[in-house]
């Protein structure tokens, strides 16, 4: 009876509490990465330029829209958003039958009235757009639905139009979402790939500096700023100090107490084994989260860093010792997997989704295949880079026959693509030499065609843009019968390719404009395995920060991390002899710049003063002298009373023929902004970094072209001495006179031997 008594009890109590418990832990094995959001709000403002709007938006017809996308980080939820709308429209449109939508996410946010009296001036409208709309991924849409009389119209009138400014401005208003500690959700929270904002994430070194760590360091800024990409990043460094808000990245070798660091003293890491990555909370921020980057030794420190870049998909949990890795196969030049591959044709389903190339409509929007095209390819005798356009489209009546595809590179016509309107020909055959593929519609309506184009290589650039416009014919039917059906369709086919592996590699250098745009010649080699940046003896942090910088923008142009670049100080320069040289200094702080000044065209002046190409710096006064035109020595001022102070110079490596070496400088520590600044370049700023010495001052570049010039890469030998041949009038006219002398020699042999026989 007792036993009885005591197994209903365990029933009814126990077991409820077990299965309970075990519903607990099973919740627990399985955290959500979210866990709880904070009070905390925040706000920023984007323009729709900065949304990828890159100019006003046209809106045309009775029923037209365009767009642009936004998107919300993971550790954000949008409690408020507005839009200020700046717009223009045609005074022609009826005010009662006439508006424009502004959608969000499909969904219809406001509608705005178009009245007559003020068609003739720019207006501003603020719209307040649901929260409760707002995902992850979102698109907000403009709309004009316009008329201009009562009766029958013109669905295709020029008086229908709308304009929609790129400088109205999006506001978001968001508060903090706490995420968990998991190495699993990385790179986020420190770089949420789906914020459009500049990173900036600061670098924490922990203990002593030395050249690996740096290394390290390098690696992981260069993997940010590769996810980063066109939004750019910025890592402000510093020594045993916490952000005192947001995120962080630490480097750290060693049991050592983190005794100096604010909001840690007293503290010391874990017991170490090996590399390791953990993810902990910041300190004086609970919403901020700490990247610790951990090693025994800064060798270990590597391997961590390693691991982070290319391991990731492996990693788990708050905190993990990681195996070392082989960082990966020996890189091959060019490479890079942002740039277009120069040893074999590409398809265009490498750049971009097979979704995002059909568009509909009788004019749809451009479809747009982005690239990033090696800097040095030989463009003398350009014969253009060949492509294989593929695509389908909706045919049109016979009698609508000026329907185009339009091929436009770097918004630079290419080539307009008649799209012919189908009909069935009588003789096949005496159209094939015109039309291919032209006898039968395909299952969906269209038809399928091809064909061969050259994009001239004066329209190329290193961040190039194809453009692929589908443009139809609108048929008028008369007076009250004109309805325009949007049934046109076109799309490209992904198996479509563009080839540049007829192109050899070989440049002029220096070149300071391929440097800042793409980070060449350093960025030949992906993983940077032959850069070698060379700092002073004592580097300040604004050096460290600078070193970063460069680093996160060569990531940002070959979308790979910086695994195997090396680090050293002056003394250790001969051993990168073999190697692209990369200086950083500040003031008189770097050896080299006393012992390469033949090299750098660089003069010890009075005041503790130095010359660059002609450049005079000093705390209250310099000039700039051309050295083109006349010796360094000379100091013909062009520009004065500059406070701006800092200098990117490119020359050849004195250390070995053929290697590229590039000097960023700054007359004090601080200085060195202005460099990173202008070698991202944007709004504001006159002129760009390029030629062989550039001067930052503000907003405003000065440079000066190269008086003597190296090569880099090589040529076939019948290429190079045509365009020898060609560049060099005195050496054409001692070669023609050479192959005319040796030509007539051979005849007058051969001749005489010929007479020689005959008289035998």
């Amino acid at each position: 009876m007792n036993k009885k008594l005591i197994f209903t009890l365990y029933l009814m109590v126990a077991l409820p509490l077990q299965l309970h418990a075990g519903d607990a832990s099973r919740q627990t094995a399985a955290k959500p990465l979210v866990v709880a959001r904070t009070t905390m709000a925040s706000s920023h403002q984007l323009t729709l330029k900065q949304l990828g709007a890159r100019f006003s938006m046209a809106l045309r017809g009775v029923d037209s829209r365009d767009g642009v996308n936004f998107h919300v980080r993971a550790d954000e939820v949008v409690t408020q958003a507005r839009l200020k709308l700046l717009f223009s429209y045609s005074p022609a449109l009826l005010s009662h039958v006439s508006h424009i939508n502004v959608l969000l996410n499909g969904e219809v946010a406001a509608s705005l009235e178009l009245p007559k009296k003020t068609s003739t001036s720019t207006l501003e409208r603020l719209v307040d757009l649901p929260p409760r709309f707002i995902t992850e991924y979102n698109k907000i849409d403009f709309q004009l639905i316009g008329h201009y009389t009562d009766k029958c119209e013109d669905p295709s009138d020029s008086s229908l139009w709308a304009n929609i400014s790129n400088l109205s401005t999006l506001e978001l208003t968001s508060e903090s979402v706490r995420l968990n500690n998991d190495l699993r959700i990385l790179p986020r929270p420190f770089m949420d790939p789906r914020d459009t904002l500049q990173l900036q994430l600061p670098v924490v070194f922990v203990g002593h500096v030395d050249n690996e760590m740096l290394e390290a360091a390098g690696t992981v800024s260069s993997w940010f700023g590769a996810i980063a990409g066109d939004r750019g990043a910025i890592f402000p460094a510093s020594l045993n100090t916490l952000p005192a808000k947001g995120h962080a990245v630490v480097f750290v070798t060693g049991h050592l107490p983190l005794f100096g660091m604010a909001g840690l003293a007293g503290r010391a890491l874990p017991a170490l084994s090996g590399p390791t990555l953990s993810i902990v909370v910041n300190p004086n921020d609970p919403d901020g989260k700490l990247l610790l980057i951990s090693g025994r030794d800064s060798k270990e420190l590597r391997m961590a860093a390693t691991a982070l870049t290319i391991g990731t998909a492996a990693l788990e949990g708050s905190s993990m010792l990681v195996k070392p890795l082989n960082s990966s196969a020996v890189r091959r030049p060019y490479d890079a997997p942002n740039w277009l591959a120069s040893h074999r044709p590409v398809r265009f389903s490498e750049l971009s989704h097979s979704a995002a190339m059909n568009v509909s409509g009788h004019n749809p929007s451009a479809i747009r295949l982005n690239m990033r095209v090696p800097p040095d390819l030989f463009r003398w005798n350009d014969s253009g880079i060949p492509v294989d356009l593929k695509y389908r489209y909706t045919p049109q009546a016979h009698t609508s026959a000026n329907a185009s595809l339009l091929v436009n590179f770097n918004e630079q016509l290419v080539k307009s693509v008649p799209l012919l309107p189908f009909q069935r020909p009588s003789n096949l055959q005496s159209m094939l030499h015109m039309v291919p593929q032209l006898s039968e519609l395909l299952p969906d309506k269209t038809l399928s065609m091809e064909t061969r184009l050259n994009v001239p290589m004066y329209t190329v650039a290193h961040q190039s843009q194809m453009q692929l416009n589908f443009k139809y014919n609108y048929s008028k039917e008369g007076e009250c019968r004109d309805i325009l059906v949007e049934n046109m369709r076109g799309a490209i086919e992904p198996d479509s390719w563009i080839d540049i592996s007829g192109y050899p590699h070989y440049m002029a250098m220096p070149n300071l404009a391929v440097f800042s745009d793409s980070g060449f010649p350093f960025t030949r080699l992906a993983d940077l395995s032959e850069t070698a940046v060379i700092l002073s003896d004592s580097p300040s942090l604004q050096e460290y920060t600078t070193y970063l910088g460069v680093m996160g923008r060569l990531g940002q142009s070959t979308g790979y991390p910086a695994n195997a670049v090396s680090v050293a100080e002056a003394g250790q320069i001969d051993n990168f002899a073999r190697k692209d040289l990369l200086l950083i200094a500040a003031g008189d702080n770097q050896p080299l710049l006393k012992t390469w000044r033949i090299a750098l065209q660089i003069q010890p002046s009075t005041q503790r003063n130095w010359k660059f190409f002609g450049i005079d710096f000093n705390p209250f006064h310099w000039a700039l002298a051309s050295a083109v035109a006349a010796p360094p020595s000379l100091s013909e001022p062009l520009c004065e009373g500059a406070t701006g102070r800092a200098v990117i110079r490119g020359f050849e490596s004195p250390l070995a023929r053929g290697r590229s070496a590039v000097l960023i400088w700054g007359a004090q520590p601080d200085d060195l902004d202005e460099a990173l600044l202008a070698m991202s370049g944007g709004d504001g700023f006159v002129n760009q970094v390029k030629g062989a010495v550039s001067v930052i001052r503000g907003k405003s570049i000065d440079s000066v072209p190269a008086d003597s010039v190296y090569y880099i890469g090589s040529l076939p030998w019948i290429t190079y001495v045509r365009w020898q041949l060609s560049e060099n009038f005195l050496i054409f006219l001692v070669f023609s006179l050479a192959s005319a002398m040796l030509l007539s020699a051979l005849a007058y042999f051969a001749l005489k031997g010929m007479a020689k026989k005959r008289l035998l």
